[in-house]
């Protein structure tokens, strides 16, 4: 079905409800994408279609993907919903997200300006009179879909942080080692010097495929150990399907969404691994887990400086230590950004006020 928007010609929009009309959208999804920034990695068709395969199977979902089209019928808005039908016959909008703490967003044109997309955004929230409520993750601060959220005057809610490092200024490690406190410096040199005298080797980049999976597999156990352990953590990570989610994802590759894994082992165990993301010059810091046995030697540290070196050393611009405001973030990051989660009900898209 392809809606006119209300107030102004030059756009429609349809709703995308099952996956050979999201398979369709695939060639005009992905140009858009190619026209976002670093933001974009987690608005890819190929993150899309994951996301869908670890929503499909929950009860009363059903894909509510919102295109708009401009006169000519170019894609300038993406949308990505589930639409999740209740007992009394209403429906909840869920973000279609990775059921993990990553970025939620919306995909749309740089050209298209915020408060068009916004009166087309809320337009859509109060075509049904069903439509109970809105659910959203994890928005970053200044990202579109924050844009859009505040320009629409839905209302947000802090969660927590994302603390960052810009790394652009830097030339090389050492210049990067001579600009922080002589104190982190000294750490860093201390704790690479005891763990090295331990029996770790320097710190690599995995690229074989099936080490790759091997690796990751043993990531992801110790994080659902540590999160066992934990009484105040989501139980995001202990499903099968979470790392199969991350597998497939760091398996889909191009020139300008890349996945990396780093491992710090010894002659007979690994110590730590960090996955993390690329696209146009940022590095999302994703996942990270170390062995207890080595926990005295900082080993989730020191690999995470390990990255920041790569970083350094490829020309990138920032490292985004992504979700959550532990204290070694704080000691590193040189900026932070917020996290909001987005609750909304027909009140606030049917008479609140466009920002």
């Amino acid at each position: 079905m392809v809606v006119q928007s209300p107030g102004d010609m030059d756009y429609q929009w349809e709703i995308v409800d099952s996956e050979n009309g999201l398979g369709l959208l695939e060639r005009e999804w992905s140009a858009l994408n190619a026209r976002c920034g670093p933001q974009g990695f987690f608005t890819r068709y190929e993150v899309i279609r994951a996301n869908w395969d670890r929503h499909r199977a929950d009860s009363g979902s059903k894909l509510h993907i919102v295109v708009f089209r401009d006169r000519g019928g170019t894609l300038v808005m993406g949308v990505p919903m589930v639409r999740v039908r209740e007992p009394l016959g209403t429906h909840k909008l869920v973000w279609l997200d990775s059921k993990t703490p990553l970025y939620d967003d919306v995909l749309l044109d740089p050209d298209v300006e915020i408060e068009v997309a916004a009166r087309h955004f809320k337009s859509v929230l109060s075509t049904s009179l069903l439509n109970r409520v809105l659910k959203i993750g994890f928005v970053l601060e200044g990202s579109n879909l924050h844009r859009l959220l505040n320009a629409t005057g839905l209302p947000t809610k802090l969660l927590t942080t994302a603390p960052s490092l810009n790394i652009s200024e830097f030339e090389s490690w050492e210049h990067y080692l001579s600009r922080i406190s002589t104190n982190r410096r000294q750490r860093i040199r201390n704790f690479v010097r005891r763990i090295e005298k331990a029996g770790a080797k320097a710190p690599r980049l995995i690229t074989n495929a099936a080490e790759r999976r091997d690796v990751m597999n043993e990531l992801f156990d110790r994080k659902r150990r540590w999160a066992g352990m934990r009484s105040d953590l989501m139980d995001w990570v202990a499903p099968e399907e979470t790392e199969a989610w991350f597998q497939l994802i760091s398996n889909i590759q191009d020139e300008r969404n890349r996945s990396h894994l780093f491992l710090l082992e010894s002659d007979t165990e690994r110590i730590a691994s960090l996955l993390f993301f690329e696209r146009d010059g940022t590095l999302f810091l994703s996942k990270l887990a170390h062995s207890e046995a080595w926990e005295q030697f900082s080993p989730g540290w020191l690999i995470v400086h390990e990255a920041i070196k790569f970083g350094i050393e490829q020309r990138m611009k920032t490292v985004d230590f992504m979700i959550g405001n532990g204290a070694w973030k704080e000691r590193i990051a040189d900026r932070t950004n917020k996290i909001f989660g987005c609750r909304a009900g027909p009140v606030s898209w049917r008479f609140g006020t466009l920002k």
